[in-house]
């Protein structure tokens, strides 16, 4: 996790900070992509509808962790747009918040991948 100093980046740094994150928001959804197949491989070999129930709540949890990393590289972009010019008026995302933005769904992944993790290797037929 990278940590922002109070604006003291140029533009042409911050770029590459938002490139950075833009990599941490890719292998996110690449992640949480490989969870969801996961869970289809797990659910394909379960009879218990306790556990299906509550696969269907991560899954759930997945499709949000999608639209949030989505609308994060959205919002880079945006900010990237920015740096270079290409969009006029203040700046639309301020690097200290996409950070903390970052640095929070990092963490919440993580958790919910080893939440997850367990959930799947315990007994579910």
């Amino acid at each position: 996790m990278q940590y922002l100093e109070n604006s003291t980046h140029s533009k042409a740094e911050l770029d590459r900070i938002c490139c950075s994150w833009l990599t941490i928001v890719e292998d996110l959804r690449e992640e949480n992509a490989l969870l969801i197949r996961l869970l289809a491989a797990v659910l394909s070999t379960t009879v218990s509808q306790e556990f299906v129930e509550a696969a269907e709540k991560y899954q759930a949890r997945f499709l949000i962790v999608e639209e949030g990393l989505l609308l994060l590289r959205h919002e880079i972009g945006e900010q990237r747009q920015w740096l270079k010019g290409k969009q006029k008026g203040t700046n639309p995302h301020s690097p200290e918040r996409l950070q903390r933005d970052i640095d929070r769904t990092e963490l919440d992944f993580v958790t919910l991948r080893a939440n997850f993790l367990q959930f799947a290797g315990g007994e579910h037929k």
